[in-house]
């Protein structure tokens, strides 16, 4: 177990091996390996190849647009919380994988990341955008997306139209605009900023690996602008956005690779808000300023969660029971964190968003 677990502007960064790999790895296209070091693992090399080409190739078929639309839908709101690491994505403690260096929680989990039990990961020893906690609310969200760029390169002639509406648990509406695409990705290719028919995430090497692996109908990476009750509060941001095969099951649980789409089950669409600004030098964080504090009701989940477990037989009972109370210690350590980094005026509530729209209409041409 790590002694502090934190989400916020100074503790976003995976303790990679020195901060000129972390500064490669994130600035701009360069050599794709540090200093008399090893390769750096992953998709990085690949990506940083083809991110300055003048002129990338369109996709095969010529551009695909696709919209999509919910107005006053249903949405969950996910709160921060652990998210179990899947052996399929992350190996064992004995033989680790999926340890990819980026700003956590955009790639992989560093092995002094990772809590264990039994000879098995658990969970990720700081808090994540991917729990399995959340809050129903009401959101609408217009996007039209033009996939045309095929691969990364300096310029791109895909596009991107997205406005999103939704309350925070808290009763707060906010507001994510998005209208540029990132012509070239900076871990792991962005495909000009638009993506269509492709798989992501887990142990893809495209996207965070604390999602499962997906099939993705039509995805995105930006810059945009988040609102709150109509005043802008972070601009020019990190915008990801994805339709996806649904990935949860009972409970919300957030599925591991082999319980994804068994059966295959309708659409999603995963809107994040991470806590980072894309620059011409790469990423730098930029906590949203959302004033949410999360806390009472991550406890009520929490609450909900032990009272399930309360039921199962003792040994199961008492297995997950001993892993909770390291959950528990997690969230206590975020929250002394965010209320301490509150009061210094270092942040102002939850510095990231995962929303996801549940009654989108899709289509494409």
């Amino acid at each position: 177990m790590a002694s502090s677990v934190r989400f916020g502007r100074e503790c976003n960064v995976v303790l990679v091996t020195t901060a000129a790999l972390l500064a490669m790895t994130f600035g701009l296209p360069g050599q794709s390996q540090a200093a008399g070091g090893p390769p750096v693992p992953g998709l990085h090399a690949y990506t940083h190849g083809h991110a300055m080409h003048a002129d990338p190739p369109d996709r095969v078929g010529g551009a695909l647009t696709v919209k999509v639309s919910q107005k006053n839908g249903s949405t969950r709101f996910v709160l921060p919380g652990p998210r179990f690491l899947d052996p399929s994505v992350f190996g064992t403690p004995k033989n680790p994988v999926g340890f990819d260096p980026a700003p956590f929680p955009l790639l992989g989990v560093s092995l002094n990341m990772r809590n264990s039990h039994g000879g098995a990961y658990t969970f990720a020893n700081h808090a994540t955008p991917f729990s399995d906690w959340r809050e129903v609310g009401v959101g609408s969200v217009k996007m039209t997306v033009v996939d045309q760029t095929a691969i990364d390169g300096a310029r791109t002639k895909d596009k991107i139209d997205f406005d999103a509406t939704f309350k925070a648990p808290d009763g707060n509406e906010f507001r994510v605009v998005c209208k540029k695409p990132l012509p070239h990705g900076m871990a792991y290719p962005f495909f000009g900023g638009v993506v269509t028919n492709h798989l992501m995430h887990g142990g893809t090497g495209i996207g965070t690996r604390l999602m499962p692996t997906e099939f993705v109908y039509a995805a995105f990476w930006g810059v945009g602008d988040i609102y709150k009750n109509g005043k802008i509060i972070n601009k020019n941001h990190m915008v990801h956005v994805m339709v996806t095969e649904v990935v949860r099951g009972d409970n919300y649980k957030l599925q591991f690779d082999g319980g994804v789409g068994n059966p295959p089950q309708g659409l999603t669409m995963h809107l994040m808000v991470p806590p980072f600004r894309p620059t011409k030098k790469g990423l730098v964080p930029d906590p949203l300023r959302t004033g949410f504090v999360p806390f009472p009701f991550v406890k009520k989940h929490m609450e909900q969660t032990m009272k399930m477990v309360s039921k199962l037989p003792k040994a199961e009972r008492e297995k997950k029971m001993a892993i909770l109370k390291q959950v528990k210690e997690l969230m206590g350590h975020t929250k002394q964190h965010v209320m301490e980094q509150m009061k210094a005026g270092k942040m102002d509530g939850q510095p990231f968003f995962h929303v996801m729209f549940g009654n989108i209409k899709m289509s494409a041409k």
